[in-house]
């Protein structure tokens, strides 16, 4: 009886495993795509490369950034020499990046429709010495029902000593 008592434990040990196992794969499939899904996903890297168009005053890559219905409605290249022209000194580092806003929408098949976010450029400073505490841009990564306003919106700074709100881009009617 010894003997029947061990191979039973053994097999329901072995489908325990193997139960465990595929349910394993799916949990991490699913964080996997979650991790995936997430609109932080490669912003990072995206931001680091705004940042050297930041710093090398590159308005052509710049307003290429931004979405075709901003690109439209704006003259990206007057509002970007506007930017530079009242920013004090040239943009030369930050402390680190911000996401204050987020969002993502998925359909009921789990496919991504909407993905956007928000990203702050934290202490962003000048050569003058200047900081810059409000400093970033709105960034649309998805938009299924209209794809010509993903890109960029808006990139806006506040003006530390006026409290002005310098902006290029946005959103019009």
């Amino acid at each position: 009886m010894s003997g029947m008592n061990n191979r039973r434990i053994k097999a329901l040990l072995m489908s325990l495993i193997i139960l465990f196992s595929l349910a394993g794969c799916q949990i991490v499939d699913n964080a996997v795509k979650s991790i995936n899904d997430d609109p932080k996903n490669g912003e990072k890297e995206y931001a680091e490369q705004v940042f050297e168009y930041l710093k090398n005053e590159d308005i052509g890559s710049l307003c290429e950034l931004f979405a075709p219905d901003v690109r439209a409605k704006h003259d990206l290249e007057s509002e970007w020499k506007i930017f530079f022209d009242q920013m004090d000194g040239k943009i030369v580092s930050y402390n680190g990046l911000k996401y204050p806003g987020e969002g993502l929408g998925k359909d009921k098949d789990g496919e991504v429709y909407d993905s956007h976010i928000s990203v702050n450029y934290a202490g962003a400073k000048t050569d003058n010495g200047t900081v810059y505490e409000e400093f970033g841009y709105y960034h649309v990564k998805v938009s299924r029902d209209d794809p010509d306003s993903v890109g960029l919106t808006v990139f806006t700074m506040k003006d530390p000593d006026t409290g002005n709100w310098i902006t290029v881009g946005g959103i019009k009617d």
